[in-house]
């Protein structure tokens, strides 16, 4: 890591995983002064191999940000660091004071129905909403545990703010964290996304181009899509001396387009199906506590989360 601090970025949305992070990482970069990451989630910082990074692997993040000068800020969007603790770790042996940060929440029982069937859209999740939920629910995130198609279920655990945020406040600065949600994004985007810019001391843009990115897909043959990605990420069972036979060009094409390819081939309108309201007061009596301490760690009233609003 013998590089320029200011080389690296100086802004991160960590989360919440499927609260619309893809939709502000696109928003942020239409300003003249923010560079957003090519690739949205790089997960340079909690990468396994970290410690054994080369002066490639360094060159090949940093390349993914705007060499521009004008540019004021450099961010990525990587979910990952919300709850794996490495980031932070990593992060606070380089000089911090610098560093902004923007959270986008999501309601938790409506972040934790969309987690779930984006997995159980695209063939990675076979188990009914209570048992899926609950099979995981005490497990800490573990970076090195995560699906073969390399996914992350922990469906409970991503959505306990509180539990990650405060983290963040005890590390750094309030003035450094910006809380928005994803309520208030899809209702009013040019104002959500000009406090962002006001929180950044950026001046605000008149006009923006909407966008709705990562929406949760219902696919229609979702095996192909889990083999497709089993195959991309070297995960399916297949004799090595087949995988030896398969020209170096054709993986590179594969890991460049397969995915997307099929995605678009099965991808569907289908919407999933509206909660029922067992699940929905289910997961409010999992979430209520951790959702008041949050409103006293921000000071948020959070009331677009009308189900933890006093009645």
């Amino acid at each position: 890591m013998n590089r320029p601090v200011k080389h690296y970025p100086n802004l991160y949305i960590p989360g919440a995983a499927k609260s619309g992070t893809s939709t502000i990482h696109s928003l942020l970069n239409q300003h003249p002064k923010i560079s957003m990451s090519s690739v949205k989630e790089p997960h340079f910082w909690t990468h396994p191999n970290f410690n054994q990074y080369s002066k490639n692997d360094i060159d090949a993040y940093l390349n993914l940000f705007s060499k521009n000068e004008d540019i004021i800020y450099r961010g990525e969007s990587s979910t990952g660091y919300m709850i794996f603790p490495s980031f932070l770790k990593r992060l606070k042996k380089t000089e911090t004071a610098h560093l902004k940060f923007i959270f986008l929440l999501r309601n938790p029982i409506d972040r934790i129905y969309s987690h779930y069937w984006w997995l159980k859209g695209i063939g990675s999740e076979q188990l009914n909403l209570k048992e899926a939920i609950l099979k995981d629910i005490e497990s800490e995130p573990d970076h090195n545990d995560r699906l073969p198609e390399a996914n992350y279920k922990y469906y409970f655990q991503f959505g306990l703010y509180y539990k990650w945020l405060n983290f963040y406040y005890s590390n750094f600065k309030a003035a450094n964290i910006k809380i928005i949600t994803h309520e208030a994004l899809k209702a009013k985007p040019l104002d959500t996304i000009n406090e962002c810019f006001d929180f950044l001391n950026l001046d605000p843009l008149d006009t923006i181009e909407t966008i709705h990115s990562n929406k949760t897909q219902i696919l229609r043959f979702p095996f192909l899509y889990k083999l497709s990605k089993l195959l991309v990420f070297n995960k399916l069972k297949i004799p090595y001396f087949i995988k030896k036979m398969v020209p170096k060009q054709i993986k590179v094409w594969l890991r460049k387009h397969l995915l997307q390819k099929v995605f678009k081939l099965t991808s569907t309108n289908k919407t999933y199906p509206k909660m029922n309201v067992e699940d929905r007061l289910w997961l409010k009596e999992l979430y209520k506590n951790d959702v008041n301490q949050l409103r006293k760690l921000t000071g948020l009233p959070f009331k677009e989360w009308s189900d933890f609003n006093m009645h």
